[in-house]
């Protein structure tokens, strides 16, 4: 099994930046774990496509959340979107042992993808045992966004890769679409399209960057994986974990 792991946190995208994400990498047939915000018919694409894109959730548990006043509503509301959930990364990384004790008890969903440790030159899994059940934490190293706001952005697929262990990416469709080398692009769009959710192709091409960004890790990655064996899913390295025991 592959340990380089490719997750997308839809982080309610327009539809064009996930059909356009999700064709880059079925067009290589590479593997990948989407964490959904919302339903559309653009998610309901990615649903076609089981042997390549595994689903999970992504709650919202901030004040405000669009997902649901309480962590139990908000879980309920992101289980109905994936009744079949196994993972989950939660928006803005928020997490807690009363939030994890909730998803343990409330849900199907048995492996987290919550840790960042950016640019970790080795990640490992951690068991997390609460009260007879084990919730597997799989921590990642890259984030796009995360990578616009370091001193120095590295936009290459040598220096996002290096290390050892798992290797586990994390993009957001909006980016990969916008290929933004920082937050100005994205910004800019949000003030010029309301709702951001519903923006066109014709509406988003306009604040595409042209040089090294997100998408330039994004298909070099992508290209990487389709040459060794298509990636892994969340839900593979949780498969595997499982079977060693």
């Amino acid at each position: 099994m592959s340990h380089t792991v490719l997750t997308i946190d839809v982080d309610w995208a327009p539809d064009a930046a996930i059909d356009f994400t999700a064709d880059l990498l079925a067009s290589r047939g590479v593997k990948a774990t989407w964490f959904l915000t919302h339903d559309s018919p653009a998610v309901a694409r990615l649903r076609e496509r089981p042997e390549l894109f595994e689903l999970g959730i992504h709650p919202n548990f901030l004040p405000g959340s669009s997902h649901g006043a309480t962590p139990e509503d908000v879980l309920d509301y992101c289980m109905k979107l994936v009744p079949d959930a196994t993972s989950v990364r939660t928006h803005a990384l928020v997490q807690s042992t009363p939030l994890y004790d909730l998803v343990l008890r409330r849900t199907p969903v048995r492996c987290d993808v919550s840790l960042l440790l950016p640019h970790a030159r080795r990640l490992d899994l951690v068991e997390y045992q609460w009260k007879g059940t084990t919730l597997l934490r799989l921590p990642y190293h890259w984030e796009d966004d995360i990578e616009m706001l370091r001193d120095a952005p590295a936009w290459d697929l040598e220096t996002a890769i290096a290390g050892e262990g798992y290797r586990v990416f994390d993009f957001h469709p909006i980016h990969v679409f916008l290929n933004s080398a920082d937050m100005g692009p994205y910004e800019s769009l949000k003030a010029a399209v309301r709702p951001l959710g519903a923006a066109t192709i014709e509406q988003m091409q306009p604040f595409v960057h042209e040089g090294p960004g997100p998408r330039t890790v994004f298909t070099a990655l992508a290209d990487h994986l389709a040459a060794h064996g298509g990636g892994a899913r969340v839900r593979d390295v949780y498969n595997a974990w499982r079977e060693s025991r």
